[in-house]
């Protein structure tokens, strides 16, 4: 996969993003339609306001436009990926891209709650309180192109493996996706498991929608605890 995204023109490197991004926000609206047949519990209305849409397209462009900026720094060297790492390599980059994207989400996103930047551009994803998967993608530019170059940053410090990356991209993908699904889809148990090993469950983040000054945090709930963030 590699080669082929290296062959890649920049016409067809972005085409391919874009394409991506769009199937991904498409994904996250079928989920949307599916999953209330499911779960009697999941939000049953899923009328979206134009504003909603018009935030949406943008994030698609945004991170499309970040995915094609990061491409062309691999391209330039100036963003390296580990091509032959082995199962536990991966499994290390895996476990330091989590923490380390952990860490650094949820500085930003206490940045996102000051007085001067809420008002400015973080006040629109909070508009919804009970939200759905494609709240995930309803965010100011400026909070796209934000957390985007975070994640190229965050690339560019070390040469993680190619599979940790693909790996990471998944997990992001879900746990945005569950964190705005608007209920726990978890049975109890499952829930105080992840709950027990400090792992953000769809629960968690729902609750800082309905009290913004708590559970700060994206993949874990690590961060809120030591920060005393979390609900209590």
């Amino acid at each position: 996969m590699l080669d082929w995204l290296w062959s890649m023109s920049v016409a067809e490197a972005t085409g391919f993003f874009f394409a991506l991004n769009i199937l991904i926000v498409s994904g996250a609206y079928c989920l949307e339609c599916i999953v209330p047949r499911f779960f009697k519990t999941a939000p049953q209305n899923l009328q979206h306001s134009s504003l909603e849409l018009l935030l949406m397209t943008c994030t698609v462009f945004v991170n499309a436009v970040i995915s094609v900026a990061g491409w062309l720094l691999w391209k330039h060297g100036y963003l390296q990926l580990n091509r032959h790492a082995g199962v536990l390599t991966a499994l290390r980059d895996t476990l330091v891209l989590v923490l380390l994207m952990d860490f650094a989400l949820y500085v930003l996103h206490r940045i996102a709650h000051m007085r001067w930047f809420y008002g400015w551009a973080h006040y629109l994803h909070h508009k919804y309180r009970e939200v759905r998967p494609l709240t995930l993608f309803v965010m100011h530019p400026l909070e796209a192109l934000g957390f985007g170059s975070l994640w190229v940053i965050t690339l560019m410090l070390s040469a993680f493996s190619f599979e940790s990356v693909i790996i990471f991209l998944q997990l992001n993908l879900y746990f945005g996706i569950a964190a705005h699904c608007g209920f726990s889809p978890y049975p109890k148990w499952l829930s105080k498991t992840m709950a027990a090993l400090a792992i953000a469950e769809p629960d968690f983040h729902l609750q800082h929608h309905r009290d913004e000054t708590v559970n700060l945090g994206f993949y874990t709930t690590i961060w809120d605890r030591v920060f005393r963030t979390n609900l209590r």
